[in-house]
C-alpha cells in the first residue's frame, strides 16, 4: 500500500477545516511520527486537537515512532517534528506533505517528493473530493495558515478556478 507522511502544519490546517481524510484518500496511508502528532496536540484549540485523535483512533492518520535520524547525513536545523517527518519519509520511500520552506528545502536535497496542502486540494478538487479549493483557501487563511497570494493564484488555475 502507498502512503505519505505529513509535517504537523498542513495537518493542522486540514483539522481546522475539517479534511484530515484528504492525505488517506489521495495516497492511501497517512503517517505521522509520534513527534508530530505531539505537536499537532499542543498547537492547536481543544477542538481541533480532538478531531486528530479521533482521526488516529479512527485510522486515517497512523502514528508512528520516527526512525534514527541515518547514519552518514548531517541533520538540517529544522524543529524536532520536521525532522521527524523527513526520517520517517525516507524510511518509507515516501512523500512527504510539508508546507514549511527550509523543511522542503532540506526533504528535496535529500530526494524525497514533497506535496504541500495546496497540492493536495488540487488533488482533491480533481478526485471530487471537495468542490471548491478557493473556499477551503479562504478557510485556511482566515485560521491563520499562511498560503502566499502568488501560490493561492497559481493553485486556482490548477484547480480550474482562476
Amino acid at each position: 500500500m502507498s502512503c505519505i507522511v505529513a509535517d504537523a502544519g498542513p495537518l493542522i490546517a486540514l483539522a481546522k477545516a475539517g479534511l484530515l481524510e484528504l492525505p488517506r484518500r489521495a495516497f492511501g496511508q497517512a503517517l505521522i511520527s509520534s513527534t508530530v502528532f505531539d505537536e499537532c496536540l499542543t498547537q492547536v484549540r481543544s477542538h481541533d486537537a480532538q478531531r486528530i485523535r479521533e482521526a488516529v483512533e479512527a485510522g486515517v492518520l497512523v502514528v508512528c515512532s520516527a526512525p534514527d535520524w541515518p547514519v552518514g547525513r548531517p541533520a538540517p536545523r529544522l524543529d524536532p517534528g520536521e525532522l521527524s517527518a523527513i526520517a520517517l519519509a525516507l524510511h518509507h520511500s515516501a512523500p512527504l506533505l510539508m508546507d514549511e520552506k527550509r523543511g522542503r528545502r532540506s526533504a528535496a536535497r535529500m530526494g524525497i517528493p514533497l506535496v504541500g496542502v495546496c497540492g493536495l486540494l488540487v488533488i482533491a478538487k480533481r478526485q471530487g473530493w471537495i468542490s471548491s479549493v478557493h473556499d477551503v483557501l479562504t478557510a485556511m487563511k482566515r485560521d491563520g495558515y499562511y498560503i502566499a497570494p502568488s501560490l493561492t493564484h497559481k493553485v486556482l488555475q490548477l484547480a480550474g478556478e482562476g
